[in-house]
């Protein structure tokens, strides 16, 4: 089964009652075939130019699934039918891509992808570089030791020269 949509326009000048029935009848070929429809009125709209003297009529879309040879049945009766002024059927197209528009869409997640790898590549170079120069600006920022200066001396070490020469300034003191 196919899908199709059926959109044609009756006379306004109808009664309801038979604009119904035409309906119901159109809907019925799809239906005794074997297939389904959903039928929606629009109801009356001015056309684009007159057609038959008339500048209004009452547009019907149907929605319908039925075998390959309903609409040919269904263009035959409306050509016969004096309330239709105009009609058309279509085949529905399913929406799948073409092998083009599928290559074009390939192509374009690769490229971004590439673009991804390039800016996580990109941002993991720039933190090394960061981290780079903030260990330069610490090395920088300490004092260097030269070989002419004595190393620096641990806590007791320095308590203890302290004490020593506390001592030897008492020593001078009474030698005084």
């Amino acid at each position: 089964m196919t899908e199709y949509e059926l959109l044609y326009i009756l006379s306004p000048k109808m009664e309801d009652a038979a604009r119904e029935d035409t309906i119901e009848r159109f809907k019925n070929v799809v239906v005794q075939a074997g297939g389904s429809a959903e039928v929606t009125k629009w109801g009356v709209r001015k056309l684009a130019y007159k057609i038959n003297f008339m500048s209004e009529g009452f547009y019907v879309l149907m929605n319908f699934t039925a075998p390959e040879d309903i609409p040919a049945e269904l263009e035959r009766q409306m050509r016969i039918t004096d309330a239709v002024m105009r009609f058309i059927v279509t085949k529905k197209v399913d929406n799948k891509l073409t092998r083009a528009e599928e290559a074009r869409k390939a192509r374009a997640a690769e490229r971004a992808a590439a673009a991804a790898k390039a800016r996580e590549e990109s941002a993991a170079l720039a933190a090394q570089q960061a981290e780079e120069s903030a260990a330069a600006e610490a090395a920088e920022a300490q004092p260097a030791v030269s070989a002419e200066e004595p190393e620096a001396e641990p806590a007791e070490a320095q308590s203890a020269a302290d004490e020593v020469s506390a001592e030897a300034s008492e020593d001078e003191k009474t030698a005084e």
